[in-house]
């Protein structure tokens, strides 16, 4: 599995994500129009340039975009950062998202990130499993902007 920045010609990719129902019912609970994901693309390229964490497209061996990645620090504390991901449901139930939260973390450790946080939707029994066996622990559920929301923690001060 190849994590790289994301960059002006991987579009393509990062659209047929957001454009996916299935992709997104947990997420925004709407798909994207293609002008609205093109100004969020433009702005994941923009901070890709001046970050060492970022946005990244994951692909496979065969360079095919199977899913989406991101590690951003908060803006108030950057000794907390969240992370996130989207895989395309072709390559669901295949370990991708294990792989990729792995990654992450890593990343955020080397980073000199001490919390490392994920909002999922509550009722995504595989997000809620691929955290909670890296070690992440529920630390908040409710509301977040009229959709339902939880925010899973893990503290990498301990993991070190």
């Amino acid at each position: 599995m190849n994590f790289v920045k994301y960059a002006e010609p991987d579009f393509a990719d990062y659209y047929a994500l957001v454009s996916n129902m299935e992709v997104m019912k947990q997420i925004t609970e709407r798909t994207l129009p293609e002008d609205e994901a093109k100004t969020l693309f433009r702005s994941m390229l923009d901070y890709n340039l001046g970050s060492s964490c970022g946005y990244y497209r994951v692909s496979d061996a065969d360079g095919a975009g199977l899913a989406y990645a991101k590690l951003i620090p908060d803006e108030s504390d950057s000794s907390r950062a969240e992370m996130g991901y989207m895989v395309l449901p072709e390559y669901w139930g295949q370990g991708h998202g294990t792989s990729i939260a792995s990654r992450l973390i890593l990343k955020a450790q080397a980073a000199g990130i001490g919390v490392l946080y994920a909002i999922i939707d509550p009722s995504n029994v595989a997000s809620r499993r691929i955290l909670t066996r890296q070690n992440f622990v529920s630390t908040w559920t409710g509301d977040m902007e009229g959709l339902p929301g939880e925010i899973l923690e893990l503290n990498l001060q301990v993991r070190r």
